[in-house]
């Protein structure tokens, strides 16, 4: 499977973001701030469709299960989650993905 391509990445310290293209043409964003990661599926002229949202805490569990203990030093929880959602095929992998990571979290 073809994986997605980051648009746009930033790590800002207030505000990481990040924009991917899926292989099927849906445009994701991800976004993380004090209160969690937000993940979004973008298409022009409607609002943002929310896929997923997490708290700070259960957005660190996420990425602790993704990354497992192989790689030091750990990368930021932003890259961690651009490169799960990237190998994901459409907006409604994305979706079903991140709730089931979050049920198995919790």
């Amino acid at each position: 499977m073809q994986a997605g391509t980051v648009i746009s990445y930033s790590e800002n310290p207030e505000r990481p973001y990040a924009e991917l293209m899926l292989h099927n043409g849906d445009r994701i964003q991800l976004s993380m701030d004090g209160a969690g990661v937000a993940i979004q599926r973008l298409e022009p002229g409607i609002p943002p469709a929310a896929l997923f949202h997490a708290d700070p805490d259960l957005t660190a569990r996420i990425c602790a299960a993704l990354l497992g203990d192989e790689t030091r030093p750990p990368p930021t929880p932003l890259r961690i989650l651009v490169a799960a959602v990237a190998q994901l095929g459409s907006a409604d992998e994305i979706r079903l993905a991140f709730e089931e990571a979050a049920a198995q979290a919790q």
